[in-house]
C-alpha cells in the first residue's frame, strides 16, 4: 500500500513539475507570437517534413531488421510497430512508445523478451551514439565549439559519449553479469531467474552486433536516420519562417532531443523538449522569446505529424495487445 501511495505521490510530483514548467516557458512569451508562428506556416514544408518522417521510420524498421539479422521483408511487418512506438514517444510521457514496441516485436517477429528490450536498448544506444557524432561534427566544423565554454562542454561530454557506446556491444555481457549480481540481493528467485535468463539472450543481441557486417548496417542505418531527423527539424523551423542556418539547427535542436530522450512525463508531448530547446538556442545565439516560441511551434508539429502517421499504428497495436490480453484470460 504504501508503495502504491507513493508511486501516485511520484507521478503526481512529475506531472506538477512539468506543469510549472510549461507554464514558465509560455508565461515568457506572448502566445500571438506562437499562434502568429503556426498560423503562417508553409504547407509545403510541412508536407514535406511528412514525407521525410514516413521514410524515416522505414528506415528504422530495416534498422530492426539489421539488429536482428532477419530477412529484409520482415521490414514492412515491422513499420507498424516502429510508427506507434514514435507516436508514443512524441505524444505520450515516459517514453510510452518503447513497451509497445518490445510487444510487439515479441508478438509479430517471436522475438524473446530479452531480445526485444535488448534491441530497443541497442537502437537508443545507437541513436545517441549518432545525435552526438553529429551534434560534435556541427559544432567543431562551424567553430562553435571554439566560441562557446558550454558548448565546447557539452561537446567534449558527448565526444566521450560516442567513444562509450561505440563500444558497448563488447561491454554488454560484462553490463548484464553486473545487473545479475545486483538482483541477487534481493533474494527473489523468480526475479533473478528472469534476470539471468532474458539478460543472457540480451547480451547475446549486443554480442551479435561484433559482427563487422551487422554493426555496419546499424550504424549507417542510424545515420541515415538522425541525418533525416536534423533534415526535419530544419525544414520545419524554415517553414515557420525562422531564418536559421543547418548548423545553427542542429546546435540548437540537439538539446531539445536529448531532453526528449529523458524517460519523464510531459504534457500532450510538451515539456522537457522545450526546456532543452530553449537552453540549445539561446546558446547559440537565438533571442529567448524566439527560441522558446520555437521550440513549442515546432514540437506541436512533430506531435501533429507523428499522430497522424503514427495514431492508426498505436491503435492496431492496442487492439492486437487487448485481443491477446483477453484470449489469455
Amino acid at each position: 500500500m504504501l508503495k502504491y501511495v507513493a508511486a501516485r505521490w511520484k507521478t503526481i510530483l512529475q506531472w506538477t513539475v512539468t506543469l510549472a514548467l510549461v507554464i514558465f516557458l509560455l508565461a515568457q512569451i506572448q502566445l500571438r507570437t506562437l499562434v502568429d508562428l503556426l498560423m503562417h506556416v508553409d504547407l509545403t514544408g510541412v508536407l514535406l517534413g511528412a514525407v521525410i518522417y514516413l521514410l524515416n521510420n522505414v528506415i528504422r524498421a530495416l534498422r530492426v531488421v539489421r539488429i536482428c539479422d532477419l530477412p529484409y521483408r520482415d521490414t514492412r511487418a515491422l513499420l507498424t510497430p516502429v510508427l506507434a512506438s514514435s507516436f508514443g514517444n512524441n505524444v505520450l510521457p515516459a517514453r510510452a512508445g518503447e513497451p509497445i514496441f518490445v510487444w510487439a516485436a515479441h508478438e509479430r517477429l517471436g522475438l524473446s523478451w530479452g531480445t526485444s528490450s535488448a534491441v530497443m536498448v541497442i537502437m537508443r544506444v545507437f541513436d545517441t551514439m549518432l545525435v552526438a557524432i553529429i551534434f560534435v561534427f556541427a559544432a567543431i566544423y562551424s567553430g562553435a565549439a571554439g566560441a562557446s565554454p558550454i558548448l565546447w562542454a557539452v561537446t567534449a561530454i558527448l565526444a566521450a559519449a560516442v567513444v562509450i557506446t561505440a563500444l558497448l556491444p563488447w561491454l554488454g555481457t560484462y553490463l548484464v553479469r553486473a545487473l545479475v549480481r545486483l538482483v541477487w540481493f534481493t533474494h527473489k528467485a523468480g526475479l533473478i531467474e528472469f534476470i539471468e535468463h532474458e539478460g543472457r539472450l540480451a547480451a547475446d543481441a549486443f554480442v551479435r552486433l561484433r559482427a563487422p557486417r551487422i554493426y555496419a548496417g546499424v550504424f549507417l542505418t542510424s545515420l541515415v536516420i538522425w541525418l533525416l531527423t536534423f533534415g526535419w527539424i530544419f525544414v520545419l523551423l524554415r517553414s515557420l519562417g525562422i531564418d536559421v542556418r543547418l548548423n545553427q539547427s542542429v546546435l540548437g535542436s540537439t538539446f531539445g532531443i536529448l531532453s526528449k530522450a529523458v524517460p519523464f512525463s510531459s504534457i500532450g508531448g510538451w515539456g522537457a523538449h522545450e526546456v532543452g530547446w530553449t537552453a540549445g538556442f539561446t546558446l547559440i545565439g537565438f533571442p529567448t522569446t524566439l527560441a522558446i516560441s520555437s521550440g513549442f511551434a515546432v514540437n506541436t508539429l512533430i506531435i501533429l505529424t507523428s499522430a497522424v502517421c503514427g495514431l492508426p499504428a498505436w491503435l492496431a497495436l492496442s487492439g492486437d495487445r487487448r485481443r491477446a490480453n483477453g484470449t489469455i484470460q
